[in-house]
């Protein structure tokens, strides 16, 4: 793990809930005290995916973007708000196994993929996973009980985060949306916590935007941090 002074922070995925969670958090780090206060922010996204035309009705990319790849699409678009002490770096690959990750203080999966979740689940450390389908999602982090966390990963193929034709119809459901939110909500939250600074985490939990919370995800009480 890197210092307090220096966050290294890994975004895997930079799609529906992905690039919408970078969008969020890139502005919200580049100015203020949490960011004087340390030497550096590195926020490394991993993804291979180019863009494509069906990603522009729920993902944060524009028309002029199709067929870029998403890590290079999303750098673009929060340039204005990177400096010299805050930087995204495009990781243009998938995340399939430990050894495919730049060594990180806490990692957001954003992706549907079994394997990037087990390789991120697998290691020590402070960790967010996100998943959502339709106008719900699913959040699970460091401190939830790992039976339950095995439970709630499968080994099955990836899908989208939209039902199916909902992209075809414009029937888009924006749980995508709730994901991300939490997603940046936790990575300020955890950083205030690393530096030592009053944080509390939101959460790990099954909600829907119809709903509500659905139910809080167990967790282990010696790993609460708050």
């Amino acid at each position: 793990m890197s210092s307090n002074l220096h966050f290294e922070i890994a975004i895997i995925g930079a799609g529906g809930i992905g690039s919408n969670l970078i969008v969020n958090l890139v502005p919200a780090l580049h100015r203020g005290d949490m960011l004087d206060s340390t030497d550096s922010i590195t926020i490394r996204v991993y993804d291979s995916d180019e863009v494509s035309e069906s990603n522009l009705s729920h993902q944060r990319f524009s028309p002029d973007q199709i067929g870029m790849k998403k890590t290079d699409a999303i750098r673009a678009n929060v340039l204005p708000f990177i400096g010299e002490k805050l930087s995204l770096v495009s990781c243009p690959w998938d995340v399939r196994r430990e050894a495919d990750l730049v060594p990180y203080d806490m990692a957001i999966v954003a992706v549907d993929s079994s394997l990037a979740r087990e390789a991120v689940h697998s290691l020590s450390g402070f960790w967010l996973d996100l998943r959502c389908r339709g106008d719900g999602y699913v959040a699970l982090d460091f401190r939830v009980v790992q039976e339950y966390v095995s439970m709630m990963t499968p080994d099955q193929s990836g899908m989208s985060c939209q039902l199916d034709g909902a992209i075809s119809s414009g029937n888009i459901q924006f749980g995508h949306a709730m994901a991300a939110a939490h997603g940046s909500q936790w990575a300020v939250q955890m950083m205030r916590i690393i530096s030592g600074n009053n944080g509390s985490l939101p959460e790990p939990q099954i909600a829907n935007l119809s709903f509500g919370t659905l139910s809080k995800n167990p967790m282990n009480e010696e790993s609460l941090v708050n």
